[in-house]
């Protein structure tokens, strides 16, 4: 890294900016989280984002203890093979992305062939999308909030998490984990082609693994931060 503003090495982020051969131009939609474009004339709406700050002092302490931070290339040699490769070429601006971007672990998967990888950066968010074998991972991060909570009892709530602080839910097709973290929002979602036959989307085994494994891979807050 270059200065201290920095979360990743030079060796990480050309791992997860590497381009393939076929370039992606637009990130997949997620309408639950991502801003939509309002026409001038319409009045701000309460539910309009907002941007919340990040604790980037607990992030770059938890990067130092995952050795992916400081320059120690030796220990970014060794996350390097667990790491996903992103092999859209659009991967590469995640170098602006104004949170911390947290990847998983790639050893808890064994497809063979190795799964798709493609990341979609953008300043305030970010989608990390993993496909193979019949099983879509797609990680979510994002620093906007695009609303607030009614009231006391909503918020805590929204808060409540398990012991792992990770709030897990089944949907139709899968498993969702959701949890904040330096004051960011993330979730880890599980799509199975065969959901209720498939034993990684059919309990939330797989889907809190992957969420414990996740380790910060970049993001920055850029200058003054």
């Amino acid at each position: 890294m270059i200065g201290t503003r920095k979360l990743l090495t030079p060796l990480a982020l050309a791992l997860l900016a590497s381009s393939g051969t076929q370039a992606q131009t637009s990130a997949p939609p997620n309408p639950a989280m991502v801003q939509q474009s309002q026409p001038a004339t319409r009045p701000a709406s309460p539910q309009a984002p907002r941007t919340i700050a990040v604790n980037w002092d607990q992030a770059r302490a938890d990067a130092r203890r995952q050795g992916v931070a400081n320059n120690q290339a030796a220990a970014a040699v060794r996350v390097a093979p667990e790491m996903p490769r992103p092999s859209n070429s659009e991967a590469s601006e995640v170098a602006n992305t104004r949170l911390p971007v947290l990847v998983p672990n790639m050893a808890i998967l064994s497809d063979t062939p190795p799964p798709s990888v493609l990341l979609f950066p953008r300043t305030d968010f970010y989608t990390l999308s993993i496909t193979g074998d019949g099983l879509v991972i797609e990680v979510f991060g994002t620093r906007l909030a695009h609303a607030v909570a009614p009231d006391a009892v909503t918020a805590r709530q929204l808060r409540a998490t398990g012991p792992d602080e990770l709030r897990v839910s089944a949907t139709e097709y899968g498993q969702v984990a959701d949890f904040n973290r330096y004051g960011a929002a993330y979730s880890v979602t599980l799509e199975c082609d065969n959901p209720q036959s498939d034993p990684r989307c059919a309990d939330d085994v797989l889907v809190r693994r992957l969420a414990r494994s996740l380790i910060i891979a970049a993001g920055s807050p850029g200058e003054g931060g």
